[in-house]
């Protein structure tokens, strides 16, 4: 190994280059006379420039294998090349400031002013400051996931809200801000995010990037402003606006109850859809699902999210006869942030009761899901439940795994029925309640708007008190009853009629008869397989036929069971 020290030169490095071309470098070191501490050492396969600064050595970047023509990002074809590189690290390193990134983005291929920048900008990170990844951890993991003071009441959070803000603020179009510090970002920025989106034909991306966006920096600025780095600085970002070929029209649709019936019918009818690529039948689940979200007009991803546990009996002493039920959903799954219980009509609760003949054993939810992702060990159904089979009977999507959704490919099950969302069911609960003269505070109080006093919102739920809260005065049980009443009697009435209409042996309201029944060949013993769809009946009346079954009864002397197969043979059963 030899060790030479020179004012270097072009025949320094050419000699350097000859010593890894034949493969014999050894170690051999030379030493800057001209530039202190700049050395370049030999080895066998490449030959490296070094700088020796404060007990330190700084690695420069690699000696080009040619003296003359086009060089690779990283190397260095000359020594006043050399020098310039080592004294911009000197420089650096004199201010405290790490050179890694400078050297990263030199090798790169990025200008000197571009490199150190990201030098300056690294300094800046470890320093604390808010890069684009800060912020989102921030606003959407650590503000929008835990309890907020809002208007002097605290707020529960929305784990879908930081969810959907974590997801638009990491869209693939948005990987050019990684590793950016917001600081230094400016509107363009965030524009060509927005933009990118609309080219790619997302315009809900490009919406809700803009929203959010919009939403974190201003968060940002308010309660971290000197960690994110914008502290003084003018709300820039308030400058972004949406633009206006991604922007939806608000559509107002309003559905017939008597359409709602008809889709209720088509969704017990149709089970297997005919023409579809898989002929596996509609759920059972899925369908006690559509017939919840018709009955309950609550948000899709709450009324999904109910639990078993939450579902409790209307107590005798406290509320209408026996067989209402109370549900309840706690504020974390609540648009309103409040928590909300509603009163379950007996009919309805048949439901609940077919809901768990089927459910998936050992779910906490009234609606599993029929399928689990890997690595999630519960889940209820969807929200677009009712959106993907509404299409399917629509006859847009033959296979429900894949296909243009927005394409017509088979018979249109539900012609004559005007699309309707489960969201355009809450319009319809509301226009019919209040044609049956049911009072506004009623309609508001089940739909759980923002207008309607809450006394407990505030309060933190604990196990404890969760029953004691589903009965609380606050949640105006009785007020909601006549609304749920008054509703699920309309809809029941126009479902009568459907049925009606599509068999002319249909028994008249009030009319309902076993040999109608039988007619069918219904088996009462495997309903815990699901309700099959009858034409003479629909399945409440087939439920509440089934409970009938098993109630004991006394017509005269002791109570009787009724055998489950046979109404006519009653065996007597002393001591009850």
């Amino acid at each position: 190994m030899a060790w030479i020290r020179d004012k270097l030169t072009g025949t320094h490095l050419d000699a350097a280059r000859k010593l890894v071309a034949s493969k014999s470098g050894d170690g051999t070191i030379f030493a800057d006379d001209k530039t202190d501490g700049l050395v370049l050492r030999v080895r066998k396969t490449a030959a490296t420039f070094s700088l020796k600064y404060a007990g330190k050595t700084r690695a420069l970047g690699t000696l080009s294998a040619n003296a003359k023509g086009k060089i690779n990002p990283g190397e260095i074809q000359t020594i006043q090349a050399a020098r310039d590189l080592a004294e911009q690290v000197r420089a650096l390193l004199k201010d405290g400031v790490d050179p890694t990134p400078f050297l990263s983005g030199k090798a790169a291929g990025k200008s000197d002013e571009s490199a150190k920048e990201a030098a300056e900008r690294q300094v800046l990170i470890e320093a604390g400051q808010w890069t684009w990844e800060t912020l989102v951890h921030e606003y959407a993991d650590v503000y929008l996931s835990q309890p907020r003071l809002v208007k002097k009441r605290w707020r529960t959070p929305s784990l879908r809200s930081a969810e959907t803000a974590r997801k638009s603020l990491t869209i693939a179009e948005a990987d050019g801000l990684k590793g950016r510090l917001i600081s230094e970002l400016a509107l363009g920025d965030l524009e060509e995010v927005r933009d990118a989106c609309a080219r790619a034909g997302r315009k809900t991306a490009s919406r809700a990037f803009v929203a959010n966006a919009k939403a974190a920096l201003s968060f940002a600025r308010k309660t971290h402003a000197r960690k994110s780095g914008l502290e003084g600085v003018a709300k820039w970002w308030l400058e972004l606006a949406t633009l206006h070929a991604t922007q939806v029209a608000p559509r107002i649709r309003r559905p017939k109850i008597e359409d709602l019936a008809r889709t209720l019918y088509a969704v017990e009818k149709h089970r297997v859809i005919e023409g579809r690529k898989i002929e596996r039948a509609t759920s059972e689940i899925t369908i006690c699902a559509v017939w919840w979200l018709a009955i309950v007009a609550q948000r899709s991803e709450a009324a999904l999210s109910l639990e078993t546990t939450h579902i409790m009996p209307w107590p005798a002493d406290q509320g209408p006869a026996n067989g209402w039920k109370v549900v309840l959903w706690l504020e974390e799954v609540m648009k309103s942030r409040r928590f909300h219980s509603l009163p379950i009509p007996p009919r309805v609760a048949l439901l609940l009761e077919r809901a768990k003949l089927v459910g998936r054993k050992g779910s906490k939810y009234a609606f599993p899901a029929t399928a689990l992702r890997k690595g999630v060990e519960d889940a209820h159904l969807d929200k677009n439940t009712f959106k993907n089979l509404m299409e399917r009977l629509r006859g847009k999507r033959k296979n429900p795994k894949g296909g243009n959704a927005s394409k017509e490919t088979g018979v249109d099950l539900l012609a004559g029925i005007e699309h309707f969302s489960p969201h355009d069911i809450r319009r319809l609960f509301g226009t019919t309640c209040s044609d049956l003269k049911v009072r506004g505070d009623a309609i508001s109080a089940v739909l759980d708007h923002a207008g309607v006093d809450d006394e407990i919102g505030q309060k933190v739920i604990r196990s404890a008190e969760i029953t004691r809260l589903a009965y609380d005065h606050s949640q105006r049980l009785p007020l909601k009853r006549d609304a749920m009443e008054a509703w699920t009697n309309k809809l029941f009435e126009e479902c009568d009629k459907v049925w009606r209409q599509s068999h002319p042996h249909f028994a008249a309201p009030g009319e309902f008869t076993m040999k109608k029944l039988d007619r069918d060949k219904i088996d009462f013993t495997k309903l815990d397989q699901g309700v099959p769809f009858s034409p003479a009946a629909p399945w409440y009346e087939i439920m509440e036929e089934a409970a009938e079954r098993k109630r004991p009864v006394r017509p005269d002397g002791p109570l009787r069971l009724i055998a489950p197969q046979n109404r006519d043979e009653a065996e007597e059963v002393e001591g009850y």
